[in-house]
Formats: structure tokens, C-alpha cells, sequence
């Protein structure tokens, strides 16, 4: 019985490490699959973000006009056809301007209140990836990835946003390998659960998980929630900083080992009564020797020792047959778990040398030690000649001091990338690649060798110049055009477009600091008499000289002088009171006399002469700029009805 107990011991233990080690290397498998899978995902995401934050009229778009708009638009529907996992593209500012394609706002929509812009601005100057909601037209569940646009004068005043369908994701975590109880969740840096096959823990931040957010990198872990017990594999995605964790109950693993053990007790026991029953007979040291034999064999495959098949052969006896068997069965369940090791490691292998980009594994000083089947066609160098080379003699000597000290990052702050170096090929040619970082780490934690992931980025490179080359002639056409709509091209000054925007910024500062603003509106005296007795030509030329002139007088930087309409001019006096006003309408009379311009048909003078309407703000009369306009005008309406020739006020405070 002794015997027998021992055995059943040592079969139990062989069987429980074996289902435990099958169950970390499944969920281990699944768990990776599912963090390479986000953390691709993902990266694209954060890529395209981080280009559409360079746009310059993204981050102004709330000074722009509606052309400006609409090429903004047109981008964003550019990039939701590119991927198809990118729902929406958006913008929305603090002014309460909102762009978003294939969409309508609701009215009164308001950007700055919506979730996605607090969350971007809470995490400025770092792209923010919020929690995932279901989209009220599709159904379909999405995710917001969002960054804030930082104004030209240091200011954040807008966010670029880019919600994309985690469908894919929600069906991967969903899905489960040998483990009917195995799935995936995934929690966001705070230790909230933010992807879950149970819609309803979503949000939740459960207290057994805490230990695993104050843990680096990736590693195995045990804990108990509604009094289950689970086991379960976590790893970080480096794009996100999300923990993937992949679990499945205790006891799903526990019942097979236990169903097992029981078959193996009773086998076990059979034995021991047949043993007991011969030994008692036969009492031969014979007999009992093929059990220590047995004994031997499977402490040898416990731990790990090679037998040797030719030093004892077990008796042809019932003794010697069972024995023979049970040593068979315990070697059978250990080759079947070296077979599922070799199996699970030849699969990251295939994964290995099927990706694209370069994936080589140094030692901690960058000393190559195996390196994917791209790399020889990206550097030239051929799998033999790659192993015991330095990651350094494939660094442009430029960029080898900067990437020594990424080098270092990595194994002091558990830095990522990703980095951009120009690297350097076999036969000397260079290239632009992009480099992302990990370390693979011991149980302890300890790290132990280095991934590195390059990418050839030299297409990239070239089209994002391109780009920029685009970009800067579109903004020098739209610079002109924008200087082309707010001239007015008989006079070349300011035109009514530009006086109503100019009028509306200065009325606001007035408003806002309390500081002085006149107006003074001008119109040629019996003009259109001129037009009739001189032609249009000399008509124009007449407008030109007047304009010239008002030019002169009206030196000011800060004030703008426009053409109002028609033979109208308009001065735009800022931190200028009535008596300023005065003193330079009165100039502005007198050098349009000096012209001396003949106006034979004029019922005022024998020259051509101008009246001038002119009034001066008072923030506590007036609400907006239109008023000040009609009080200017009223007084022009005064001065002509006076005689022309001459200048009227009608002050704010009458």
C-alpha cells in the first residue's frame, strides 16, 4: 500500500504539471495574440493622429473660412476610406466649431463639453485613447483615440479625433482555444476594464487586478473573484499602455488531472493488492524489484535525467508488465508536453520569420543573436553572417550615438520607441527605418535579451515629404487668394469684406478692454454727376487719387482704411476717441481739397470734395458693431443734408 500510495503520488504530480504547464502555454499563445493584434491595431491609429496633428489648418481651422473647411473634410474622408476600421474622423474646437464627415450634430452641439475632448485635453500634449461606447446609428461598438491641437500661440483650442470599430477585437477576446472557461479582457492604465465578453463589468475596476497594473511587463497570475479561482496570463501593449489579460478557471484545468489521478489511484491500487498478494507468496526479492525500477524511472523523467533503456529489463510477470507500462505512460505524458512546448514555440517561430518588417533578438548589448528571414533582404547580410554582429554596424555613424542611448532607455525605463535612424546596408547604400523596442524577461522579472523591430520606412519618408512640399504650395496659393478676396482692385484698398471682419475683432477688443474706438464714413460729393460729365475712366482715376490719399493721412499701423462701396470710404480708428477722430477728419478735408480735381458739374464746389460721418464707441451704449456703422452713417446722412463739403458727429452717448 505504501508503494502504491508513492506511486500515485508521483503520477498525480507528473499529471498536474503537466495540465498546469499546457494551460500556461494556451493562454500565454492567446494572450499575445490578442496584445499583437491591439497594439497593430492600435498603432495605426495613433500614426495617422499624429500626422493629422501636424496639419497646420487643423490647428487654426477656427480662423479659417469655409474653403478652408472643406479641404479639411475632403482629408478626413480621404482616411476613413484608406481603413476600413476607422469609423469617424473629427475635429471640434473650443468656438464650438465641429468638422466630421457623414454626420449631422445635433443642434446647440457643443465640442469643448463632449467626453472626447475632455479626455484629449486632460492628456495634452499625449495622444489619449478613450473607453470604447456603441455608436447610436450603427450599433457597432467603436473606440475614440483623440490628441490636442496646440494653437500658434501656445494654446490648446482643438481636438482631432478618429473613432475606430473594435469589432474585430470584441470578437478576438470572445474566442477560446482548448478552454471552453477561457477568454480575454482588457483593462486601460487605471485598471478599469475597457473590453470585456461581459458587457456588463465594462467600466468596473476590479480589486483582484490591482497587483497586476503595479507589475512591468508580462507574466502569470492567480486570484479568486465570486469564490472561483482563476489562472491567467497579462502583457502590455507597448501603443497603448492597455493589459491584456487572458483567464480561465482553476478548476477546468484541476477536473482532468483529478479525473485522472482517480483512474490512476485505482489502477494503482490494483497493483498494490497484486503486489501484496504475490509478495506475501512468493516473497521474492524478484518480484518487488521491477517497482524500484519504476520508482527510478520516473524520478529520472521528473527531473529531467536521460534513462538508460539497457541496465535493467523489467520480468516477463504480471509485476514486471505493469510496471513496464505505468513507466510508458508517465514518459508518454512527459513527451507529450515537450511535443506541445516544441509545437507552441514553433508557432512564435512562424510568426517570427513571416513578419515583413526585421525582428532580431540581440543579448543586453545589442549583440545579435538570431534575426527574422527579412533581414536579409532589408541589410544584405545573410542569415550565418547576422548572429555575433553588433545592432550598431547596421546604424548610420550619425545616428549611432543617439541610438547607444535608446539603447540604454530601453533597459533602464522600459522605453519602447518607437525611433527613426538612417541605416546602412551591406554594400554601403542607406535608408530610413523605424525601430520599436521590448525585453524579454525572466520568471524573476530579470531582463534577459532584447527585440528589436525595424521597418523600412524610406517610401514613407519620401511621400511625407511630398506631402509637405503639397501642403506649403497650397498654402502660398491660399495665402494669395485670401489676400486677392479682401482687396478691393480699383482703389487696392481694404474691401467691404475685409472691413466688416476687421470691425467685428475691434469692436470685440473694445468691448472686452474697455479701450477707445471711432469710425469715420466718407462719400464723394456729387459723384455720380462727375461719372456722367467725365466718363468712367476719369471716374475711377478720381476714386484712385482719393484713395491715395486717404492712405496718406490715415498712417496709423493699427487704423484700416477700406472702400466701403461705390464712391464710400470707411476709416477703422482703434484707441482713438472723438477728438482724434475729429482732428483727422478734418485732415483728411483738407488734403482731398489740396488735389484740386476739377468738378465742373458739382452743385458744392468747383473742386472735388468729400462729407464725413464720424462717430466714437462707448461700451456701455453700444452691443455690437453694426450700431457704431449705422451712427456713422446717420452722421454722414447729417453732413450731406448740411450742405456737403463738411464733416458731422453723432456721438454714442446722444
Amino acid at each position: 500500500m505504501i508503494v502504491a500510495v508513492i506511486f500515485s503520488l508521483l503520477l498525480s504530480a507528473i499529471l498536474y504539471f503537466s495540465q498546469i504547464s499546457k494551460a500556461h502555454s494556451v493562454i500565454t499563445r492567446t494572450n499575445q495574440g490578442v496584445a499583437f493584434f491591439i497594439d497593430g491595431f492600435f498603432s495605426e491609429i495613433i500614426n495617422t493622429i499624429e500626422a493629422l496633428d501636424e496639419n497646420m489648418e487643423i490647428r487654426g481651422a477656427m480662423a479659417l473660412d469655409t474653403e478652408a473647411y472643406q479641404r479639411i473634410l475632403d482629408r478626413y474622408r480621404f482616411i476613413s476610406k484608406a481603413n476600413r476600421n476607422i469609423t469617424y474622423v473629427y475635429s471640434g474646437y473650443e468656438n464650438g466649431l465641429m468638422l466630421i464627415n457623414d454626420y449631422t450634430t445635433p443642434k446647440k452641439y457643443d465640442p469643448a463639453t463632449r467626453p472626447w475632448y475632455r479626455a484629449a485635453m486632460a492628456n495634452k500634449p499625449e495622444t489619449s485613447i478613450g473607453m470604447p461606447y456603441q455608436d447610436i446609428q450603427s450599433k457597432k461598438w467603436l473606440v475614440s483615440t483623440g490628441k490636442a491641437l496646440k494653437q500658434s500661440d501656445g494654446r490648446y483650442g482643438g481636438v482631432v479625433t478618429i473613432d475606430c470599430s473594435v469589432d474585430q477585437i470584441a470578437k478576438l477576446i470572445t474566442q477560446h482555444d482548448e478552454y471552453k472557461t477561457e477568454f480575454s479582457f482588457v483593462m486601460d492604465r487605471s485598471g478599469k476594464i475597457i473590453m470585456h465578453p461581459d458587457q456588463s463589468v465594462v467600466g468596473t475596476s476590479p480589486e483582484e487586478m490591482k497587483d497586476i497594473l503595479q507589475q512591468a511587463g508580462n507574466g502569470d497570475y492567480s486570484y479568486r473573484s465570486a469564490n472561483v479561482e482563476y489562472f491567467a496570463h497579462y502583457s502590455r501593449i507597448p501603443s497603448t499602455g492597455w493589459t491584456v489579460i487572458t483567464t480561465i478557471k482553476k478548476k477546468e484545468i484541476l477536473h482532468p488531472i483529478i479525473a485522472q489521478v482517480v483512474l490512476l489511484i485505482g489502477l494503482t491500487s490494483v497493483i498494490a493488492v497484486v503486489m501484496g498478494f504475490v509478495q506475501s507468496t512468493l516473497l521474492s526479492r524478484r518480484l518487488s524489484r521491477p517497482l524500484v525500477e519504476l520508482g527510478k524511472k520516473i524520478k529520472a523523467i521528473i527531473a529531467g535525467e536521460k534513462l538508460d533503456e539497457g541496465t535493467y529489463v523489467y520480468p516477463d510477470n504480471e509485476i514486471g508488465i505493469m510496471a513496464l507500462e505505468i513507466g510508458k505512460l508517465a514518459a508518454k505524458e512527459l513527451s507529450e508536453k515537450d511535443r506541445e512546448i516544441q509545437a507552441s514555440e514553433e508557432i512564435y517561430k512562424t510568426i517570427l520569420m513571416a513578419s515583413p518588417d526585421d525582428i532580431t533578438i540581440t543579448d543586453l548589448t545589442g549583440r545579435i543573436i538570431m534575426f527574422s528571414d527579412a533581414a536579409p533582404e532589408m541589410f544584405g547580410y545573410t542569415p550565418e553572417e547576422g548572429p555575433g554582429m553588433s545592432v550598431m554596424d547596421f546604424i548610420a555613424p550619425e545616428d549611432r550615438e543617439r541610438a547607444i542611448a535608446n539603447i540604454s532607455r530601453i533597459l533602464q525605463e522600459n522605453y519602447h520607441g518607437p525611433n527613426e535612424y538612417r541605416a546602412i546596408r551591406k554594400d554601403g547604400s542607406r535608408f530610413d527605418i523605424e525601430v520599436n523596442n521590448s525585453l524579454i524577461r525572466d520568471q524573476q522579472g530579470t531582463p534577459v535579451r532584447m527585440v528589436l523591430i525595424a521597418r523600412d520606412i524610406t517610401n514613407r519618408k519620401k511621400a511625407e515629404q511630398h506631402i509637405q512640399e503639397l501642403v506649403h504650395q497650397l498654402e502660398i496659393e491660399r495665402d494669395l487668394a485670401q489676400r486677392n478676396s479682401l482687396t478691393d482692385s480699383l482703389t487696392g484698398l481694404s474691401n467691404r469684406r475685409f472691413f466688416d471682419a476687421a470691425l467685428l475683432t475691434e469692436f470685440s477688443r473694445h468691448k472686452r478692454t474697455g479701450t477707445s474706438l471711432s469710425l469715420i464714413m466718407m462719400d464723394v460729393d456729387h459723384f455720380k454727376k462727375y461719372n456722367d460729365h467725365y466718363g468712367h475712366l476719369e471716374g475711377d482715376d478720381c476714386l484712385r487719387q482719393i484713395a491715395r490719399t486717404l492712405k496718406s493721412v490715415i498712417e496709423r499701423g493699427t487704423d484700416i482704411v477700406a472702400r466701403y462701396g461705390g464712391e464710400e470710404f470707411v476709416a477703422i480708428l482703434p484707441d482713438s476717441d472723438l477728438e482724434g477722430a475729429l482732428f483727422l477728419a478734418k485732415r483728411i478735408s483738407e488734403a482731398v481739397h489740396e488735389l484740386a480735381l476739377a468738378h465742373a458739374t458739382s452743385e458744392t464746389s468747383e473742386f472735388v470734395t468729400i462729407s464725413l460721418g464720424i462717430t466714437s464707441a462707448a461700451d456701455h451704449l453700444l452691443t455690437d458693431a453694426e450700431q457704431l456703422v449705422d451712427l456713422a452713417d446717420q452722421a454722414l446722412f447729417l453732413a450731406k443734408k448740411n450742405g456737403r463739403n463738411r464733416y458731422e458727429v453723432i456721438s454714442a452717448s446722444i
